[in-house]
């Protein structure tokens, strides 16, 4: 039997990346890159347009335990002997929460007056939601609160 590179096919892409990808801080992320064309098939892979891997026959990029540095776009290359190509990039964005600052505030007002309670500062993404308690009891949202 005689090979013959004319039946070689160039790599292509079963598929391509979805919407922004959101995962916790600390969790274990992996990418994939699911292509074909005829072996070897090398992979490389790009966080905003800068390489982060060499080629290699690896088509998944492991990020073991995720970090705020770790946001970004990635993208990976594929290449054997007929070509090169370049994955649209997919967006990965790491949510996380950091401790509240500026401890406990006691207010006091005199009845009737009103009360402006501000939202602890708080390092986070995406940005928290607050739920508000009085005496362990939730805290209604009206046109009052």
């Amino acid at each position: 039997m005689k090979f013959c590179l004319s039946d070689d096919v160039p790599p292509y892409f079963k598929t391509e990346p979805g919407p922004p990808q959101v995962h916790l801080e600390g969790n274990r992320l992996v990418l994939t890159c699911l292509a074909e064309g005829s072996w070897p098939l090398e992979f490389k892979w790009l966080r905003n347009d800068t390489a982060i891997t060499a080629f290699s026959p690896e088509y998944r990029y492991v990020i073991p335990s995720l970090q705020r540095s770790d946001t970004g776009f990635y993208q990976c290359v594929v290449r054997n002997r007929r070509g090169a190509l370049l994955q649209k990039k997919t967006q990965v964005q790491v949510a996380y929460m950091g401790n509240f600052e500026g401890g406990n505030k006691r207010i006091t007002v005199s009845q009737g007056q009103a009360a402006v309670l501000k939202s602890p500062d708080i390092s986070s993404y995406p940005q928290p939601q607050m739920t508000w308690f009085r005496d362990g009891q939730k805290i209604i949202p009206s046109n009052r609160v």
